[in-house]
């Protein structure tokens, strides 16, 4: 492919963007990273590289790691831009895919190690329209386990009644207006 074509990426055709995304793919085969088309992993990559983490593997743990052992999740949004008033749109994050446990006490134990495991969760807005990162929330994780496991232990309950028995939650910055939670606002 014309190296000119992959710095004209906007203006690809589908034939040129199916090469563009193939080389995507090699690169990061390269590199020895997941493949960026699952998992959100491509966003948790410009997020690592962006807030000076480094990507972990693919698999249930941590999504970003520091050189000092720090870990964080990260969540990954489209920005949604403000309302006709100006004042900015809520944004929703998912913590879904959780595995369910035989009782609620086992639940809720495996779900606080799950959230607690990372000492900050990474919330990122990104403007798809114009490719660019707008902000990114940095939550501690004791404030992401308070409004998220009340959500986490009805879906326990819930889950039983569908097809996907995993546990599912969604969190808004909404919500975290709402319970004063404190959160670090980091502008890119």
């Amino acid at each position: 492919m014309n190296p000119q074509t992959l710095l004209d990426i906007e203006n690809a055709d589908d034939l040129q963007m199916k090469e563009i995304l193939l080389v995507i793919a090699k690169w990061f085969k390269k590199k020895g990273l997941a493949n960026p088309f699952n998992y959100n992993f491509a966003f948790e990559f410009i997020q690592c590289l962006t807030l000076d983490y480094k990507k972990t593997k693919v698999g249930g743990g941590s999504d970003g790691i520091k050189e000092d052992g720090e870990t964080t999740e990260l969540k990954a949004v489209e920005w949604q831009g403000f309302n006709k008033k100006g004042k900015e749109k809520s944004h929703s994050v998912s913590y879904n895919g959780t595995s369910k446990k035989q009782t609620i006490e086992e639940q809720k134990k495996y779900c606080f190690n799950k959230i607690m495991r990372d000492k900050f969760h990474h919330w990122t807005m990104i403007d798809y329209e114009n490719g660019k990162l707008v902000k990114t929330l940095k939550l501690k994780c004791e404030d992401v386990w308070t409004l998220l496991w009340p959500k986490w232990k009805k879906a326990f309950y819930e889950s039983s009644t569908r097809e996907d028995g995993r546990i599912n939650g969604a969190l808004s910055t909404n919500e975290l207006h709402k319970n004063n939670i404190p959160y670090e606002v980091i502008i890119h």
